[in-house]
């Protein structure tokens, strides 16, 4: 089995919003929502268990998604950072599910090709993350000056579904657990564990909802399909 953590609960606080980014409605339905249909809708997923804020737990789009999409498995309480976030996931998913996914709520675009490719990966490999080139250099900057350039085909920016097999999960997280406020995903986890991740070819419009600026060109890739 396979199963998927998506993980909304964040504070937003780029997104200046009382109200969390994954819940913001983009047309006519939360942009969480988005997501959690193709999930849904794909065969290589078993069960979903849905990661949001506690004061969300009972919000109606949640009661209403629990009697639409049979798929969820469970909806859990986040932590104080994404990583406890993603341990508290984990551990409502099946002790059968062999590989787990892990998406950022606030990424709506995916495709199910896209989920297929990292689980296919995560089995063969044992951990894998979709990555997308960067179009032109990345520059270093501390305090407003140029501290340093990265080039172009040393760097590729990395995307959500990350997939692991269970075991490896477990297992970083027992080393890590004091620890889960220094990584910014578990990919980084498993490098300092000294676990190889493999890396797939990711989307160019799975892209991350950080600021308001970012519905623009998410009501854009909308218009596109329509």
């Amino acid at each position: 089995m396979t199963g998927c953590i998506i993980v909304a609960a964040g504070r937003g606080t780029r997104f200046k919003s009382r109200m969390p980014k994954t819940f913001f409605l983009l047309k006519d339905k939360p942009l969480l929502q988005y997501s959690l249909e193709t999930f849904s809708k794909c065969e290589a997923i078993d069960e979903i268990v849905l990661v949001v804020q506690r004061r969300f737990l009972k919000n109606k789009y949640v009661l209403n998604w629990k009697k639409h999409f049979p798929k969820i498995k469970s909806f859990v309480a986040g932590g104080e950072f994404r990583e406890e976030s993603v341990l508290n996931g984990l551990k409502k998913c099946s002790n059968n599910c062999e590989v787990i996914l892990i998406h950022d709520g606030a990424r709506p675009f995916l495709t199910c090709n896209l989920i297929k490719r990292v689980e296919e990966a995560a089995l063969k490999y044992g951990a894998c993350i979709p990555v997308y080139p960067v179009n032109g250099s990345v520059k270093i900057v501390r305090n407003r000056k140029l501290a340093g350039t990265i080039y172009e085909k040393d760097v590729e920016i990395a995307q959500t579904p990350q997939g692991f097999r269970r075991d490896i999960l477990e297992k970083i997280f027992k080393k890590y657990r004091k620890e889960l406020n220094k990584f910014p995903d578990e990919s980084s986890m498993c490098e300092k564990y000294g676990f190889p991740v493999h890396t797939i070819r990711g989307e160019s419009t799975n892209i991350k909802i950080t600021n308001r600026q970012d519905l623009k060109i998410a009501l854009a890739l909308l218009a596109e399909d329509h």
